[in-house]
């Protein structure tokens, strides 16, 4: 699976962003995404240019998945952010 089926995956299922909330850079996200069979490299998310319909609902300000801005992952419409 590559970034974006990971996108697709954090932006509508919760518990599964919750898994990345202890990131604390993108190699770690790429890593910890690679032990959930999600395979991708810093560039495919820093080139990725493609919203999903989920990312186009909530462009005006992202999507906050997680308990609190202090512990999510954010997705914005072309990046996956790791808050703590």
């Amino acid at each position: 699976m590559n970034y974006i089926d990971f996108k697709k995956k954090v932006i509508n299922d919760k518990s599964f962003a919750g898994k990345f909330k202890d990131c604390k850079d993108l190699p770690a996200l790429i890593e910890a995404a690679a032990r959930e069979g999600y395979i991708f490299t810093e560039d495919d998310v820093k080139n990725n240019t493609e919203l999903l319909p989920e990312e186009l609902a909530s462009a005006a300000g992202g999507k906050f998945i997680g308990t609190s801005s202090f512990d999510c992952v954010y997705a914005s419409n072309t990046n996956i952010v790791i808050c703590d």
